[in-house]
């Protein structure tokens, strides 16, 4: 029977049809549906794709060309026996059967696809033949699936029946398919050998007429968008997605308890915790801008996946990733979670057919994520050395023994990640010769001399990405060795929270280490007693911009609230001059990312320059958003060819390149150190 095929730009193409069409059939979070689940897990694509990704843009289309042949091969044998693909981890697929003798449909299904992955043997790549093998797991009775989340609504199977399935894949081997006691029975399956809790299928062919594909029902485009991740959505509209290698950073989380608490309290149980969790997850991945890519099924819960990077690269993707993580750990819903984080290459791009598609990340970065998460304990993170270096947000860090998992020949090393500890240290010191700005310089360097002439000034440094502001600020950072320095971080995750930016920054000042609240509190009132005593009384004020718990005081609850930042400013700049009398030199790093409450500290610092041996630096780009002193402006353009060029030759002097390799690498770095470094070093 021919399979309708939904228009390519419609989105229906990538939302399970369960999905589409439940408010067809009813409006509860959860839904029983009598049918046969095919779980199947196919290995060899992981060595494909990491082969593959040494080819660049070519290879990614290549392997979406194989994908693209088997599995739509194999969908197309399972819809045509009743089959639907509810979720697609990859590389694997999670079909459900339904109607008339679905587990003989589905039975019959597995051993033609079975047929469609020996054909493909033939199927002839650029790193040889394709070598593919698949494990399958079969279960046929009452299959619970639940539609729960609040920015999208996320089709999770659960329950028993996806717990039989797992079991069922976990224990066939490469090669097999196993089918539970309740598929035999309903298949009529005789003759089977057993294996642990089930039974494997010795057909060599289906045993059953095909029953074709039902007609899909007309929907409203909306009522399809809302079963789509909203990243995903808007990304996918616009139509089919490349084809790429590009890094990502992943992350596996992983639920249970479901089994215990379908026993307890059935469905209505069930569908509350999840709905709980899912709005967790989207509300913590929304806020750090992370992709909720999808869930899969497992063994007495499930599993979700989120990735950053995907399908759109931001600042410290690494960072946004952790700080997610910690979110939902720290969230301690109903049912327990663990999460395992892994950075690295993996293949990205839209698997499937024309009827039905997904967009899916692979490879060996994804595998050691799914690894890690199955590694840690409920309640736990643990994470890849590549994902904690590259994150602009330090967390509490163990190191664990290295362990074995499987894909690995030798054992991983890995962390246990605790709570955030605070920002990265600015670095010291540029990777890159420094050329060109010499005006640039030549201004902020007077300044510097004003500086120690007691003469305070504030200046921004602004230009766009990769313009290096960042390494202008170390050519002048030796000239400031004299004076006390004041590092200040603005990171892209902290402009919604007050006094974000100042919290490290205030807690250094006054020497309090990070610990229990009550001694925090009590390290801050110490402070403020042996530094300024005529302000203990305010040490609420304090507080608010350290994050630090501390009760009001009578003194505190008479100041007007419309006066109450600009008395935290005044108090502050107080304290700075107690304890830093000599030239002081505030680095603002990322102005533009500065929260409001901390921009409004800064501006009154940078007024008080006017008055004190104080000079205070921000980068930032060229935007309205964040903190801006207002004052001096130096701004930095790309470089010209000639600084361009100087700065390639001085960068490779120890591997001299040819000047036809330099013409290029001038061109195509456009004048931004930043892609300048990137292209030397790739």
């Amino acid at each position: 029977m021919a399979i309708e095929t939904p228009d390519k730009l419609s989105l229906a193409r990538y939302v399970p049809r369960v999905s589409a069409e439940w408010g067809l059939r009813t409006s509860e979070l959860w839904r029983e549906i009598d049918g046969t689940l095919c779980y199947i897990d196919i290995s060899g694509f992981t060595a494909l794709s990491e082969k593959l990704a040494r080819r660049g843009r070519i290879g990614a289309e290549e392997l979406t060309e194989v994908l693209n042949h088997v599995f739509g091969n194999m969908l197309s044998v399972a819809y045509d026996r009743g089959g639907s693909l509810l979720k697609f981890g990859g590389d694997a697929l999670l079909l459900m059967f339904t109607g008339s003798h679905h587990a003989t449909q589905a039975a019959s299904a597995a051993v033609e696809m079975q047929g469609v992955l020996r054909e493909a043997r033939s199927y002839e790549t650029s790193a040889g033949r394709l070598s593919l093998k698949m494990s399958v797991g079969l279960h046929s009775g009452t299959v619970h699936l639940f539609r729960v989340g609040e920015s999208h609504k996320e089709l999770i199977l659960t329950g028993p029946a996806a717990s039989m399935t797992t079991e069922m894949e976990e224990t066939a081997v490469a090669g097999e398919i196993l089918i539970s006691s309740a598929t035999r029975a309903a298949a009529s399956a005789n003759g089977l050998k057993p294996k642990e809790h089930g039974w494997l299928l010795n057909w060599r062919k289906g045993r059953i007429e095909c029953c074709g594909w039902s007609p899909r029902a007309s929907l409203a485009p909306e009522a399809i968008a809302e079963g789509m991740p909203v990243a995903l959505r808007s990304f996918l509209s616009h139509g089919a997605a490349e084809p790429e290698h590009h890094i990502a950073t992943v992350g596996f989380i992983k639920f249970t308890g479901v089994d215990a608490l379908m026993d307890d309290g059935g469905p209505d149980a069930v569908a509350a915790a999840l709905d709980e969790l899912v709005r967790t997850v989207q509300q913590a991945a929304d806020e750090e801008g992370v992709t909720f890519l999808a869930s899969d099924i497992d063994e007495d819960g499930g599993k979700i996946i989120l990735v950053a990077g995907v399908p759109s690269v931001q600042e410290d993707d690494e960072g946004r990733m952790l700080r997610a993580a910690r979110r939902i750990i720290d969230a301690a819903g109903t049912l327990p979670v663990r999460i395992g984080i892994n950075q690295g290459h993996v293949f990205v791009g839209e698997i499937g057919t024309d009827f039905r598609a997904t967009y899916t990340i692979m490879g060996d970065t994804v595998n050691l994520a799914a690894r890690l998460m199955a590694a840690a304990s409920p309640g736990q993170i643990y994470a890849s050395p590549t994902a904690l270096d590259k994150s602009l947000t330090l967390f509490e860090t163990t190191p664990l023994e290295p362990f074995h998992v499987k894909g690995k020949e030798h054992p991983v090393q890995a962390y246990a990640v605790g709570a955030e500890t605070g920002s990265r240290p600015s670095r010291t010191g540029g990777d890159l010769p420094f050329a060109g700005r010499s005006d640039e310089l030549a201004a902020v360097r007077r300044l510097i001399d004003d500086l120690f002439a007691g003469k305070g000034a504030a200046v921004a440094v602004v230009g766009e990405r990769g313009i290096g502001k960042s390494r202008f600020v170390d050519e002048i950072l030796p000239a400031l060795q004299e004076a006390e320095h004041v590092d200040i971080r603005a990171e892209p995750y902290g402009i919604g929270t007050p006094y974000r930016a100042l919290r490290d920054p205030v807690r250094r000042l006054l020497n309090i280490d990070r610990g229990a609240p009550p001694a925090m509190a009590q390290a801050l009132q110490d402070a403020l007693a042996r530094v300024a005593p005529e302000h203990a009384p305010l040490a609420p004020l304090v507080a608010d911009v350290a994050m630090i718990e501390m009760a009001a005081t009578p003194e505190v609850e008479q100041i007007d609230p419309r006066f109450r930042q600009d008395r935290t400013a005044d108090l502050l700049i107080e304290l700075i001059e107690a304890l830093h009398p000599g030239p002081v030199f505030f680095e603002v790093e990322d102005g533009h990312y500065m929260d409001e409450a901390s921009s409004h500290i800064m501006e009154r610092i940078s007024q008080a320059t006017a008055d004190h041996p104080w000079l205070v630096l921000t980068t930032r780009r060229n935007t309205p958003d964040g903190f801006d002193p207002g004052m001096e402006q130096v701004s930095l353009g790309p470089l010209s060819d000639a600084e361009s060029r100087q700065l390639v030759i001085a960068a490779t002097a120890g591997a001299p390149l040819r000047p036809h390799d330099i013409d290029v690498i001038v061109r195509r770095g456009g004048g931004l150190p930043l892609f300048l470094e990137e292209i030397i070093g790739a």
